[in-house]
């Protein structure tokens, strides 16, 4: 997993690197991006299994973005942003040693940092406003995560370190479609997870999600 997400930041800093080795008339616009998110986990899976694990929850993003015009209304978008997500387990009973229901669907949280590396093209619709499509890669690496047990709960969970179960690495493909008004984009973006993260042989599992984004580009 580490040299496939290795090889994929290579290849987004190649593209950026190309980006910016491109002609003067190229141009580049620093921007600031925040986002809520919808966290939608996938299902574990195996040939002949599918257990709804989790429920939905959410989360929110914020960074730094660089736009480079690509010249055609064309052009490449990376970024760094920092991340946090939360969701639930769904129908998970944690019990005593008299086997005495103590807590239910406990939370887990993960925070970290997101590289993602679009590609757009811009469809002029005034001389203020436009209508924008992009997609392109999103990689991940969490530098925290837990698994959110009561303390005053008796359990192997507690206090349990997320990424026993989960790979920290993700990869995930962004499309979107955005409405730049001046240096101002609202953005309606979906992240489908391409990583499998469950470190279980016989079982995998996606994260994906669905956000409303905002971007100021100075």
């Amino acid at each position: 997993m580490k040299r496939t997400f290795i090889i994929l930041l290579l290849t987004a800093v190649f593209c950026v690197s190309e980006a910016f080795g491109q002609t003067e008339n190229s141009r580049l616009t620093w921007g600031v991006k925040a986002k809520v998110d919808v966290e939608i986990p996938g299902k574990w899976k195996n040939d002949d299994v599918s257990l709804t694990m989790y429920r939905p929850g959410y989360g929110f993003t914020a960074g730094a973005v660089c736009n480079i015009d690509l010249g055609s209304n064309v052009y490449l978008e990376p970024g760094l942003t920092l991340f946090y997500e939360d969701y639930s387990y769904k129908d998970l009973v944690i019990t005593n040693e008299s086997g005495g229901a103590v807590q239910k669907d406990p939370g887990l949280y993960k925070l970290g940092f997101r590289i993602p590396v679009v590609v757009g093209s811009v469809f002029p619709i005034n001389e203020r406003a436009s209508f924008s499509i992009f997609t392109g890669p999103v990689l991940s690496y969490a530098f925290a995560g837990k698994i959110d047990i009561d303390s005053d709960v008796d359990s192997d969970l507690d206090g349990l370190d997320l990424f026993r179960g989960q790979r920290r690495f993700d990869c995930a493909w962004k499309i979107g479609v955005g409405c730049p008004i001046d240096n101002y984009m609202i953005s309606l973006e979906a992240e489908f997870g391409i990583t499998d993260l469950l470190k279980a042989k016989d079982m995998s599992f996606r994260e994906n999600r669905v956000s409303l984004g905002f971007t100021y580009y100075f």
